[in-house]
């Protein structure tokens, strides 16, 4: 017999919060990631000097892509 978890998985995925300033505004999310904060905004950063499409997973699954050449500040805040 199978019985509903109380808790959904989504909220046992570690995510933190992502914000972008972009060309079209101020973009604010919370990305999967399993590894500190601060090594998220240094890649983000190596990303955007190479000219890397910026990819992400929102806490619902959903991807988002952004243009470096349309970010031109980001901020990952912790857990």
């Amino acid at each position: 017999m199978v019985y509903p978890a109380r808790v959904p998985l989504r909220t046992r995925i570690p995510t933190v919060l992502v914000r972008l300033a972009t060309d079209d505004g101020e973009v604010v999310f919370r990305a999967r990631w399993t590894r500190s904060p601060l090594e998220l905004q240094r890649n983000i950063l190596f990303r955007m000097r190479r000219g890397s499409l910026l990819w992400f997973q929102d806490e619902w699954g959903h991807d988002l892509c952004f243009r470096p050449e349309c970010v031109y500040a980001a901020m990952v805040d912790g857990r």
